[in-house]
């Protein structure tokens, strides 16, 4: 299994609207056929002060999806409404990072 994971921060000056129109588009990546999960969050604004100094805080957002496998990671990098909605997202964000991990149970 593969578990695919983008943090980013969105512009400060982007209205509500279109935030709200940008994660419906998000959350209709779920609909490609390879993606076997997907969600969208925020980050945890922790209410115990202990906890804060462990928690890295350098992204607002984050948006997780799980595939079979690495050949469904690329089918999904390659569809066309993914590739649509990646270009709205990158106009919206002012920061972003992707990073992909291999179940090491689905390597045995």
């Amino acid at each position: 299994m593969i578990r695919h994971l983008v943090f980013f921060n969105l512009k400060p000056d982007l209205e509500p609207a279109d935030r709200e129109w940008l994660f419906g588009q998000i959350q209709g990546l779920a609909q490609i056929p390879t993606v076997n999960c997907l969600a969208l969050g925020k980050l945890l604004e922790p209410r115990e002060e202990w906890y804060k100094p462990r928690m890295w805080a350098e992204f607002e957002w984050a948006l997780t999806m799980e595939f079979d496998s690495e050949d469904a990671l690329y089918a999904y990098q390659q569809d066309t409404g993914h590739v649509t909605i990646a270009q709205e997202i990158r106009k919206r964000v002012s920061h972003i990072k992707v990073m992909d991990f291999v179940s090491l149970a689905s390597q045995s």
